[in-house]
């Protein structure tokens, strides 16, 4: 057999392979994300978001459901924003944290958000699927401290009111992205340290929240 046909079927192969672990990832993941894709979103549209909403070096930016952490590292190279990302399919967030790996500023954890405090969020980035939106809604408003920024891609906050509305500027990718303030917060706020020299620790972040 020539070489060149093996290597073909080599990379068919490989390629299967690959298709049938994402499958079994996201199916292993369906009662947390609904059935909710992996989908990065377009950099017209994560230009757009940072555009709109600026930050500082001392907040902090939750993306839950960070899929590859494209958020994340332009959040930080912009603004130095410290950023978390949270992603629970495990292929994905392999991953996010070899696209991150080095990005210091940056964490990446394999965590189901929907068990995770919130309330240390300064900024919470998400793009998720219609299905949870509701749910996520009420987690977000028992959660978030007042004037939390809100940034969801695609999908409105039931419930919520907007203070703002923004299209990127892409015949493609030109659907809409909702800003939103928390409008108060009835849950204790529970410390988180952002470590900055390991911003690759898989583990939960422990108590306390200031810069090491």
């Amino acid at each position: 057999m020539p070489a060149w046909i093996f290597i073909v079927f080599v990379l068919i192969g490989s390629l299967a392979v690959l298709k049938l672990l994402l499958a079994i990832s996201i199916i292993s993941v369906l009662p947390v994300t609904r059935g909710a894709m992996f989908h990065p979103s377009a950099r017209i549209r994560v230009k757009t978001f940072l555009d709109h909403v600026p930050m500082t070096g001392e907040e902090l930016l939750i993306d839950i459901g960070c899929g590859d952490g494209r958020v994340l590292r332009e959040a930080r190279r912009r603004y130095g924003v410290k950023a978390l990302g949270v992603e629970v399919n495990p292929l994905i967030y392999l991953l996010a944290r070899i696209r991150n790996m080095g990005v210091k500023g940056v964490r990446v954890q394999r965590r189901n958000f929907w068990k995770m405090n919130l309330s240390n969020a300064d900024v919470v980035f998400c793009y998720l699927f219609p299905d949870v939106m509701t749910n996520l809604a009420e987690k977000l408003k028992a959660e978030l401290r007042p004037g939390t920024r809100v940034i969801s891609c695609n999908f409105p906050l039931p419930g919520w009111s907007h203070t703002a509305v923004v299209y990127p500027e892409s015949s493609l990718h030109g659907d809409p992205i909702y800003l939103y303030r928390s409008p108060g917060s009835f849950m204790k706020v529970i410390p988180m340290t952002f470590d900055v020299n390991h911003s690759q620790a898989g583990n939960p972040c422990p108590a306390g929240r200031e810069l090491p």
